[in-house]
């Protein structure tokens, strides 16, 4: 079995494709490209023209044409929401507004007084706020942009997105609607909330399809099929969020195991069997029936380094910075004494109906570039440490936490051992392609 995996990240878009053998899955080819998102309006607004995401799938087929004919399955990661507006044919009828995004904290309060805090956690699992929900941005688009929500055919995120340009079926995933704000989240039933929708003004009409995660909306229509190389008609999975998906390649199924995602954003998952809502945290469904998922994200992660970088570092390369300064600040200031502080929402925070910024505390005229970066790390592993604590109360946490993400390398591993956990540390590398994988070969193996 040759299954391809794509998966649609915030800054880029990786793919792969699979040699299924028995259990084991073996990677022919790789290919990955990165895109521009649109950050503006004092850093409140991000999003993206999801084309690029049709784009880089393009690039990535023919990078890797010589296995397109043997392609048996498609199969979908994806960030999330990302959410489209989208007319009948599937054109986007605004850029795709990103998790990162802020401009909705107006929507998200009035969703919470509308409803009630405690109603949306029994019922969505999630408080609503900017950029992850995408009830909220959908009512800014009502309130911002009245013809395009009025035009608006389906609302859906990436996943869905990609599904419609590849199959024509609009379709989405429980992990993927699980933040939604519309999503029966806490009873993963497979349904809308309609209640919640009709109290907003929609229709569950204007809401895709929720497929489990390893079922398929259908197969590549044969004009795009050729376009893309590919001599079938190949179905097409419509997989899950990439942080899940990150989870299920990495074997977290019981209670308490651990996932650490570094990238653009740093993500903490604690796996449960059954939901545990909270403000300070999202709650996502597994892939895996009867289980859930806790999703701490901080919005700047490997991003606070990258900006770091280039504020402060612009004389250095990419590997040098990574190579060198990074692994040895970590080493000088592991075990040193600091007065430096770093308040970590460069890029506002996912918990909070504030328009949050980071802040550097304590500086002064000897303080170097050195101790800032070391409190920009040693910040971001407290900040994930304190979910590990808050999860802790209700669910035994197990041992090894498992790693992925681009971020990573060993002085940061040295880092996580001292600020996040001490405990073992398992790599494993792209992990969500290898996630969405998976879902594709339990679709074969199910046909």
């Amino acid at each position: 079995m040759m299954i391809l995996a794509a998966d649609i990240g915030t800054t880029s878009l990786k793919m792969a494709v699979y040699r299924a053998d028995g259990d084991v899955l073996t990677p022919a080819a790789q290919f990955s490209t990165e895109y521009a998102i649109r950050t503006y309006n004092d850093g409140l607004f991000s999003d993206i023209e999801p084309e690029k995401w049709e784009h880089a799938l393009i690039a990535g087929c023919r990078e890797m044409q010589q296995w397109m004919p043997e392609v048996d399955v498609v199969a979908l990661s994806g960030t999330t929401p990302g959410l489209t507006a989208m007319d009948k044919d599937g054109n986007a009828l605004l850029p795709a507004i990103l998790m990162l995004d802020q401009r909705s904290h107006k929507q998200a309060q009035y969703i919470i007084d509308t409803v009630g805090m405690q109603d949306l956690l029994e019922i969505t699992a999630n408080m609503p706020v900017s950029g992850s929900c995408s009830l909220a941005g959908i009512l800014w688009i009502r309130d911002h942009c009245p013809d395009v929500f009025r035009s608006t055919h389906v609302f859906g995120h990436s996943n869905t997105y990609i599904a419609r340009w590849l199959t024509g079926v609009f379709a989405i995933d429980p992990s993927s609607a699980s933040l939604s704000g519309l999503y029966n989240t806490v009873r993963n039933d497979m349904t809308w909330n309609e209640s919640i929708a009709k109290t907003f003004g929609l229709s569950l009409s204007q809401l895709p399809e929720i497929l489990p995660s390893h079922e398929s909306p259908g197969r590549v229509i044969r004009p795009l099929a050729d376009q893309l190389g590919m001599s079938k008609e190949p179905p097409v999975v419509i997989g899950g969020n990439d942080a899940v998906l990150a989870a299920y390649s990495a074997g977290i199924r019981q209670p308490g195991e651990i996932m650490n995602v570094n990238g653009t954003c740093e993500i903490t998952l604690v796996c449960l069997e059954r939901p545990l809502p909270s403000v300070k945290y999202n709650i996502r469904t597994h892939v895996i029936p009867g289980r859930w998922l806790t999703l701490y994200v901080m919005n700047a992660g490997g991003k606070a380094l990258e900006w770091f970088r280039n504020v402060f570092c612009r004389e250095m390369a990419a590997e040098q910075f990574y190579a060198e300064l990074l692994s040895q600040t970590i080493d000088d200031w592991l075990d040193r004494p600091s007065g430096v502080t770093y308040v970590p929402y460069l890029m506002g925070s996912r918990y909070s109906l504030l328009p949050l910024t980071g802040e550097l505390r304590g500086l002064t005229q000897e303080t170097s570039r050195q101790e800032i970066l070391a409190a920009i790390i040693r910040s971001l592993c407290q900040y994930q440490r304190q979910h590990l604590e808050d999860v802790a109360n209700k669910v035994a946490l197990r041992e090894p936490i498992h790693l992925t993400g681009g971020a990573v390398n060993a002085a940061l591993l040295r880092a996580k051992k001292q600020w996040l956990r001490n405990c073992e540390y398992v790599y494993t590398e792209q992990s969500s392609l290898k996630g969405a994988a998976l879902l594709g070969k339990e679709y074969l193996e199910r046909s």
